[in-house]
């Protein structure tokens, strides 16, 4: 028996690989989709990404784990089934604020973690980054960068965060 090579050229050519995004990603993207349909006062729109968030947790609840945004985020549901548009938006606002609050508190407590050299600590920090600028884009659609989102946790923790323009 003969063993004889392929050629390259016998192989199949593929374009660019699709790089699957990850599940925080399509999170954000769905999120993004949320607050640009609740702006445009498209109600079926939020609707449709209300669900898509929905089924990342259980009981319908998102990926929010924490009781105060996943009660918020329920409220946000029941007001865009209602039809209740002016309630939903309100909801939304509140739910995001929380979440851009707890991004910030998570940036900032992985910045002054006691071993911060540490590749597990720094590992968190880069999470922690990650998610508030995954987040701040999802909210309001614009990029900031690792020294935006450090500039905002070493501002005392502040809540207040202005949109980059």
């Amino acid at each position: 028996m003969s063993v004889s090579g392929i050629s390259s050229t016998a192989l199949p050519q593929f374009g660019t690989p699709v790089i699957q995004p990850t599940r925080r990603q399509t999170e954000d993207q769905i999120g993004r989709e949320l607050e640009q349909a609740l702006q445009n006062g498209d109600l079926n729109g939020a609707e449709q990404a209300y669900q898509q968030l929905a089924a990342f947790g259980p009981n319908n609840s998102g990926p929010f784990s924490d009781p105060t945004m996943k009660s918020e985020f329920q409220a946000l549901g029941q007001d865009l089934q209602n039809g209740n548009l002016s309630a939903a938006q309100s909801d939304n606002t509140a739910l995001t604020t929380n979440l851009l609050r707890q991004d910030v508190a998570n940036v900032v407590r992985a910045s002054h973690s006691s071993n911060a050299s540490s590749a597990q600590d720094q590992t968190a920090l880069q999470t922690a980054l990650a998610n508030l600028k995954g987040d701040y884009w999802a909210v309001y659609g614009q990029q900031i960068n690792n020294s935006d989102a450090l500039g905002m946790a070493q501002g005392g923790g502040s809540t207040t965060i202005s949109v980059q323009v």
